[in-house]
């Protein structure tokens, strides 16, 4: 048999089963499951039956092994110590790192003489037999429940994801030219012609749905890969740290879950590294040796928010006031900054305050990919902190990058595209409305005063007479502003084209779209406005 055609398939399968187990391995390491046992136990005979077919011999090898030491744990004729749980997370990395050189360019075979060699010494170990426990009870009972006929209501296929990403492109061409024949039907006035564009809008607008539908997954498909990189690094670190995960089921675009799994593990080591003290100086300080780190998802309107909390020492302004002063970030007077000074700052490329570098950080690059990603990403970051208390950073990202609804600007004869994620309200411009406070032009609405923002500034078109023109309030966090344009050309959905900026050019854009008569129009980014 030809197995190379089956190689991505495979690989596909059993990186699902290898999560599972990393998944029950941090299950059991917190204390007797009978359910992490049978969990790992069938994800682990499922791999050496898949090995096999495939002819993978040291896939197929090392989960027999495994599979031996997890039936003499399922039975009770042993039980879990530490020496075992590490001889277990060795055991399924070697078996990761197996599959991994198996389906490579270049197929080879890892050398597991000394693990097998470790795993058998394991499970030749002698337990008492007098003991009889209620968890090898539950054990044996779970056994037989996994005996019973079954996951066949469901209908499911899988898809190549280069086939949704061909399929959302032409959707966004789709709706460009449903655009355009919308605009010229309104020109030529046919009833019968407008009626016949209306229908095709109506399917147009459902066909996108059921696409973007079927590119939506839960957040879990990439935050479950992080407990095992919060387990391994705190224990490199010698710290002490209860994970928790929280909306685990929000759905993200499959194209932005992809990118947001960089961001996220930076955070988490950023904080493990630099946010959350060792035992003794939480001890010292007050606190439970055992720290909280928490990895939250939740929907905010049209957008995302993932959130990374601990409650460790917080971001110390003491050493990053001196640091920035020292590369001329800040001025030389500077005592404390704002939480938005404190993001630019710790955002630059290079910037870091850890006293030596390690594995995990200390380069000064973590927090720079960050803010990078989100911003490519479409998004915006927010980070707020307590010194000694701990601190929160949030990414707040749309749900698909492809198609979004958008405000359409003009701006003398530039057009622009504003995301209506962060649109509050518009507002005709009026002389009175605008007022200097303390220096700062600022637009009253209602009751209250908000910053106020003339794109014709931002982009570098000469200054025009202040009297008339559009307010857009624009919303980021709680953070608002009056953004000023000339007049609205109206608001459509946009098909979201991403681009690199050039270097040394402004941060003020997030990407770029084509509108309804072939236009093109770019689209402000409205974390650089606030």
């Amino acid at each position: 048999m030809d197995t190379g055609r089956y190689a991505k398939l495979f690989l596909t399968e059993s990186r699902e089963y290898l999560l599972e187990m990393n998944n029950a391995l941090l299950e059991l390491e917190r204390g007797p499951s009978d359910t992490a046992i049978a969990r790992l136990f069938r994800a682990v005979h499922t791999m050496k039956g898949m090995g096999g077919a495939m002819g993978y011999a040291t896939v197929s090898e090392l989960s027999h092994e495994l599979e031996t030491l997890l039936d003499r744990l399922r039975t009770a004729s042993l039980f879990v110590t530490p020496a075992i749980m590490d001889t277990l997370f060795a055991g399924v990395d070697a078996l990761e790192q197996a599959v991994d050189l198996a389906t490579g360019p270049a197929p080879t075979e890892l050398d597991v003489t000394d693990l097998i060699g470790r795993i058998r010494s394991a499970a030749s170990e002698e337990s008492p037999q007098t003991f009889t426990s209620e968890f090898a009870i539950m054990a044996v009972a779970k056994e037989e429940e996994t005996k019973q006929p079954v996951a066949k209501t469901a209908r499911h296929i899988r898809i190549d994801a280069r086939r949704l990403d061909a399929l959302m492109n032409l959707m966004g061409e789709l709706v460009i030219a449903r655009d355009r024949i919308a605009q010229i039907a309104e020109r030529v006035g046919d009833e019968a012609l407008l009626e016949a564009t209306l229908r095709a809008s109506q399917i147009v607008a459902s066909l996108q749905n059921e696409i973007m539908t079927s590119r939506m997954v839960p957040v879990w498909q990439v935050f479950d890969r992080f407990p095992r990189v919060v387990r391994d690094t705190a224990r490199a670190l010698g710290k002490e740290v209860e994970f928790k995960i929280e909306g685990k089921e929000i759905e993200l675009d499959r194209s932005m879950l992809d990118e947001m799994g960089e961001p996220v593990l930076h955070l988490l080591r950023n904080s493990l590294d630099h946010g959350i003290e060792s035992p003794a100086e939480r001890k010292k300080a007050g606190k439970a040796p055992l720290a909280t780190l928490t990895l939250t998802a939740e929907r905010d309107r049209a957008t995302v928010l993932i959130r990374v909390t601990d409650d460790g020492r917080g971001i110390d302004q003491s050493k990053v006031i001196p640091r920035a002063k020292k590369l001329g970030i800040i001025a030389a007077g500077t005592t404390k900054l704002s939480e938005d000074e404190l993001v630019r700052i710790i955002s630059r490329p290079g910037f870091s305050t850890a006293d030596k570098v390690t594995d995990i950080s200390g380069r000064g690059v973590g927090f720079d990919i960050v803010a990078n990603k989100v911003r490519a990403l479409g998004g915006s970051l927010e980070v707020h902190t307590d010194a000694g208390l701990g601190t929160s950073v949030s990414m707040r990202l749309p749900l698909t990058l492809a198609i979004t609804r958008a405000l359409i600007a003009r701006v003398e004869k530039e057009v622009y595209a504003i995301p209506l994620t962060h649109v509050l309200e518009t507002f005709a411009l009026s002389q009175p409305m605008l007022q200097e406070i303390k220096g700062i032009e600022v637009v009253a609405i209602r009751d209250d005063v908000f910053p106020a923002i003339w794109l014709r500034d931002r982009v570098g078109l000469p200054a025009a007479d202040k009297t008339g023109g559009q307010v857009v309030l624009v919303e980021l966090a709680d953070r608002r502003a009056a953004l000023i344009v000339d007049e609205f050309v109206g608001q459509q959905e946009i098909v979201v084209k991403q681009f690199d900026g050039a270097n040394g050019s402004r941060t003020l854009f997030s990407g770029a779209t084509i509108l309804g008569d072939g236009a093109p129009a770019l689209i402000v980014d409205a974390s650089t406005l606030l």
